[in-house]
């Protein structure tokens, strides 16, 4: 599989539902759905920039095996953390501020940390393409966003939040699983 292709499904699916998508849909059930976009996808991408660098650096200090199998661990574990990990509603309170920067603000600090930055580390670490996995993520998120800012209200709500954690928790240990078995190949 492709570091694009990887970058772009775990990303796509591991948002859905996930905290920065419903503060993308909350601020734009009440803001301007472009301007909410566009400070959500500048957020997202400076997150996901800073991800993808750090993993560059980890690509480079450790051999390939043992980033694959660290990868493939941390997929598994993830996917079984969000599917296990109670529901909670984003907490946003709309205030006098430009829509693009409050977007950016909260989507910034929610991602910090967040299990898809944390998957383009991974991902950039075990395949060293930086600018694929970057696009595969950023494209990812911005459908997954888009949505979010366009339909979500109308939408999305439909969708259960069952139904999102298993999908998410399937991609995940598809992606740690397939991780691993590089891993130990190369050993």
């Amino acid at each position: 599989m492709t570091p694009f292709l990887a970058a772009f499904a775990a990303t796509f699916i591991a948002e859905m539902g996930d905290k920065t998508q419903l503060v993308t849909l909350t601020l734009s059930s009440r803001l301007p759905p472009r301007r909410v976009f566009l400070g959500a996808m500048a957020g997202l991408a400076l997150v996901t920039g800073l991800g993808v660098a750090l993993g560059g650096v980890v690509g480079e200090l450790l051999p390939p095996y043992a980033i694959a199998l660290a990868s493939g661990i941390f997929f598994i574990v993830m996917g079984f953390f969000t599917y296990m990990r109670p529901d909670q509603g984003p907490r946003v309170k709309v205030g006098g501020r430009s829509a693009s920067l409050q977007a950016f603000g909260l989507v910034f600090v929610a991602e910090m940390g967040d299990k898809t930055q944390l998957t383009a580390l991974a991902l950039t670490a075990t395949f060293g393409s930086p600018l694929l996995v970057f696009a595969g993520a950023m494209l990812g998120q911005a459908i997954n966003h888009g949505l979010a800012a366009f339909l979500g209200g109308r939408y999305l709500s439909l969708l259960s939040p069952r139904l999102l954690k298993t999908a998410t928790l399937l991609v995940f240990l598809f992606f740690g699983l397939l991780l691993l078995y590089g891993g130990l190949q190369e050993m």
